[in-house]
């Protein structure tokens, strides 16, 4: 199996994500990477960590994309980045599974559509996110911000396309909800009422209703269905109200030091609240409806989340996920077509 790492990407480059290179490399024997990045530090690392030259090919890249950069020019303005090159490589190689990155979203995003191209009959492609839950359980929500103004037939292919993701995964039946203002059918815009009525409607899915914002964390679907624009403002405002509840809890208890040593009694429950988020940091996100298998990890990645995402970029590869995608798109747009009389 080979797989192309941008070495460059993310807030801890290029030492944590080279280390979890390592780690995954030493626990998969078959595992080729293809590591875009500066040359000389991530050959310091696999020499030193004993790693056989036939194991990896290093592609010399000194500049990352930057969050500043405009995700739709990078590939002309910044040529010779990581991200650049790992894509040229996508695009030209037919021997390369997949792609990870913890670089920007949306020039990876970009990246898929002008290089990797998109699957025969996607419309748009989706960005997939992930969220803990009550239960323990993981929800994703698709799609959060690749298309702010869409069409019922976009969302009807997010929810093909996410549940064939989550199918992949081994979720046989994944439970997928509509974003919306009430719980009812009748409730939402146009789009989402429209919308209801075709996810209604597909045998194919398991669609259970709308699902109002402040239920997604409820665990009750595993998907969530939803427009890009409204996507992209809850899961930023439920990242704002999580940072602004955890500054408050930290200046309640550190505020005093008598405060701080009773936190000490209560490091194991604390951990205990940090383990769902900390699922949700290590899970990885695939950029549903692209032709090649391009994989998002988060961007505060550490080494031990950088190998966890090349494990599970190993299991979609090889459980089919562009293929299972494929099949839910062409499955689609047979019902769409009418029968011939």
């Amino acid at each position: 199996m080979k797989i192309i790492f941008d070495i460059l990407g993310g807030d801890n480059a290029p030492l944590a994500p080279l280390e979890g290179a390592i780690k995954a490399m030493k626990s998969h024997p078959d595992l080729t990477l293809i590591l875009v990045g500066p040359r000389k530090i991530i050959e310091e690392g696999l020499i030193k960590a004993k790693i056989e030259p036939s194991r990896y090919e290093i592609i010399d890249a000194e500049e990352a994309v930057l969050n500043t950069d405009h995700p739709a020019d990078f590939l002309r303005t910044k040529p010779n980045c990581s991200m650049a090159q790992a894509f040229q490589t996508l695009k030209n190689r037919g021997d390369v599974d997949a792609f990870l990155s913890a670089g920007p979203t949306g020039a990876l995003l970009s990246g898929c559509i002008f290089k990797a191209g998109r699957i025969k009959g996607v419309k748009r492609p989706c960005l997939i996110t992930t969220l803990p839950s009550k239960t323990g359980q993981l929800v994703r929500i698709a799609d959060v911000g690749a298309n702010m103004d869409c069409k019922s037939e976009y969302l009807m292919q997010f929810a093909k396309m996410s549940n064939a993701y989550l199918q992949t995964t081994g979720i046989a039946s994944p439970r997928i909800g509509l974003l919306s203002v009430g719980m009812e059918e009748g409730k939402g815009n146009e789009l989402t009422r429209e919308v209801y009525g075709l996810l209604k409607e597909d045998p194919t899915l398991n669609f259970i209703g709308n699902i109002e914002a402040d239920k997604v964390l409820d665990g009750i679907c595993d998907i969530v269905i939803s427009d890009g624009f409204s996507g992209n403002v809850f899961v930023k405002s439920l990242e704002g109200a999580a940072y602004y509840v955890s500054d408050l809890f930290k200046d309640a208890v550190l505020g005093k030091w008598w405060r701080a040593i009773g936190t000490i009694f209560q490091a194991h429950a604390l951990m205990n609240v940090k383990k769902p988020f900390k699922l949700a940091n290590d899970a990885i996100a695939p950029l549903l409806g692209c032709s090649r298998l391009v994989v998002k990890c988060h961007g505060k990645s550490k080494a031990s989340n950088f190998e966890g995402a090349l494990n599970e970029t190993i299991k979609l590869v090889n459980e089919k996920l562009i293929e299972n995608v494929q099949n839910a798109i062409n499955e689609s747009l047979l019902e769409a077509t009418p029968a011939a009389e």
